[in-house]
């Protein structure tokens, strides 16, 4: 097979045909436009040897040519990895119907016009070599993934081995003083995070009026038919309008389904006239969230581009909310994600309260320079951000908070909206949860480990560099610090039970032991409060919070197991089964 190659030099063109005049004619026009004709033949013995032996850059292929059959003859001519341009002549059958079908680089129309004849060639070859291009980057992007991949492998078996190494020297050697110091660090910065987050954040400038962006909505779809049909007409639903029509466009990109998701939107169309489908067949769907986005993007037309997941619930004024925050210096926004099924299970519950939290923590992000995160459901993105960014990476496991690092890297600025909130399904049933669960921290440990020098080397000020590290380190200190909470039970049991003995001792000065177990919860206690819930059900949600918590710790070592052993990165989406909204 052939290499692929760009040109250099003078094009060098090949033509298959026994014609005489055919042959004269098609020197004339090559040459007329300074390309070469380096040969031609009529025989199939002759044509590959040719082939072989000038390495031309175009072919043309006469298919009045007698005693060989095309389709075989094309299928061989794609070994040598070269546009073929296909003249056809008199014959018009089944044959040359497939010919031309299955040919990506046109074709010319007995009698030949010289103009059309060189520009096809013109196409040909450009259209080749953007293939060219494509196939080189695409190969490129491979090898440089799967060098990440030796690191994350090779950094989480470290991470692994570390945590598990301290944790059976602290239980061996009966002392756990040097984890109040380890800890001490993440632990001040949860606690920095919630007395940060009680500040106000800084107002918005409104656009003018008539000013309001034209708005671009994503959707990725696979196998959505529960939810697709009211997300839709929810997020269509929005009243964000411009000289009375709506002021926004919903692409839903419908990636390989197999289920009726296809014939709902395809309704649905008829219906909202701002809907466009996308519909990605294999072998070019499933391959990953950020490959979608970018098909989408490739089609969209707004300034500002905003991202659902396929459950989404808003309300009527969520657009011309959300967008206001984007005005001026501004490149990216979070909304607030809430769960519209929240009551229907303990485990549907504490993921409304994590969600809770998480915006808390934004809301810190917002006021510390607006050095906020991405979250998938609910993020809403300059166009012009991400195109600088290189666009969503379609290999990263979370592509939300991958684009939100180099958007940040760039130095550019993300904020977070309370005021109003994109409504999704928790997941109910603790497989599936941890299936996502683990997901979600291999994108984290995957942006730590790659991105960890380029952060450091960055030119942001050393608080957006500290912001960020934190961030995306959290999963990586789980297992040591609820280890420290279990060893704080254990001994406040101990005490109470055997008077005065301590299981595993933590000698470090009083005030680092105070801050290691109570900054978890000022900072729930505040996104709990924010919903001004009764006392009863606060203190509920807060015992529950704090338990669920512990989950972190099966599912760092889930998580550690999965980086180690996978073979490449895949994008597991959640189930989306339309619970009660």
């Amino acid at each position: 097979m052939t290499e692929l190659t760009l040109i250099e030099g003078k094009p060098k063109v090949f033509l298959i045909s026994s014609d005489k005049e055919l042959i004269n004619e098609i020197r004339e026009y090559v040459e007329g436009y300074d390309y070469e004709l380096a040969g031609y033949a009529g025989t199939e013995g002759d044509i590959f040897a040719e082939i072989d032996e000038k390495s031309p850059n175009l072919l043309f292929l006469d298919t009045d040519i007698e005693g060989i059959d095309l389709l075989d003859l094309a299928g061989d001519l794609e070994l040598f990895n070269v546009p073929v341009i296909v003249i056809v002549g008199m014959r018009f059958d089944e044959t040359i119907d497939q010919l031309l079908t299955s040919n990506p680089f046109g074709y010319l129309l007995k009698p030949l016009e010289e103009g059309e004849v060189q520009r096809s060639m013109a196409v040909a070859l450009k259209k080749h070599e953007q293939n060219i291009l494509s196939v080189k980057y695409a190969q490129d992007k491979i090898k440089e993934k799967n060098i990440e991949l030796v690191i994350e492998k090779s950094d989480s078996s470290f991470l692994l081995i570390l945590c598990v190494a301290l944790i059976i020297l602290a239980t061996l050697t009966k002392n756990a003083t040097w984890l109040q110091w380890l800890l001490l660090v993440p632990t001040l910065a949860m606690l920095i995070n919630s007395l940060v987050s009680i500040k106000k954040q800084k107002g918005i400038i409104p656009y003018e009026e008539g000013e309001e962006p034209f708005i671009s909505i994503f959707i990725p779809a696979h196998n959505e038919e529960f939810t697709i049909e009211s997300t839709v007409r929810s997020v269509c639903g929005c009243v964000y309008e411009k000289d009375g029509e709506p002021n926004f466009e919903l692409i839903v990109v419908n990636d390989g389904s197999t289920d009726s998701t296809g014939e709902i939107l395809a309704n649905l169309k008829n219906e909202f006239p701002q809907l466009k489908i996308v519909t990605r067949h294999p072998p070019r769907s499933g391959k990953g969230k950020g490959f979608v986005l970018n098909d989408a993007l490739t089609l969209s037309r707004g300034h500002i581009v905003g991202v659902f997941d396929a459950d989404t619930q808003v309300k009527p004024d969520y657009l011309s909310t959300v967008v206001k925050y984007l005005n001026g210096d501004v490149d990216g926004v979070q909304s607030r994600v809430k769960m519209f099924n929240k009551n229907e299970n303990f485990l549907a519950r504490m993921q409304h309260v994590e969600f809770a939290s998480f915006g808390n923590t934004l809301i810190a992000k917002d006021n510390l320079d607006k050095t906020g995160f991405l979250g998938g459901n609910g993020q809403f993105v300059k166009k012009q951000a991400i195109i600088d960014c290189g666009r969503w990476d379609g290999f990263a496991v979370t592509e939300d908070l991958n684009l939100a690092i180099k958007i940040i890297l760039n130095g550019g600025k993300i904020r977070y909206c309370g005021e109003c909130a994109v409504y999704q399904e928790a997941v109910t049933e603790w497989k599936a949860f941890f299936r996502q669960r683990v997901r979600w921290a291999i994108g984290n440990f995957e942006t730590l480990f790659v991105y960890l020098p380029q952060i450091l080397r960055a030119k942001i000020s050393i608080a957006k560099k500290f912001n960020v590290i934190e961030h995306i380190s959290f999963y990586s200190f789980n297992l040591l610090i609820f280890f420290g909470f279990i060893v704080s039970i254990i001994n406040v049991i101990s005490w109470f039970l055997f008077h005065n003995v301590t299981i595993i001792r933590m000698e470090a000065p009083f005030i680092v032991g105070i801050l290691s177990v109570i900054s978890f919860f000022p900072g729930i206690i505040l996104a709990l409060s924010r919903d001004k819930p009764g006392i009863q059900e606060f203190a509920k949600d807060l015992i529950k919070y704090y338990v669920y918590c512990f989950h972190l710790i099966p599912l760092f070592f889930l998580t550690m197991v999965e980086m180690m052993t996978r073979k490449e990165r895949k994008w597991a989406k959640t189930v989306h089964k339309g619970g009660k909204k």
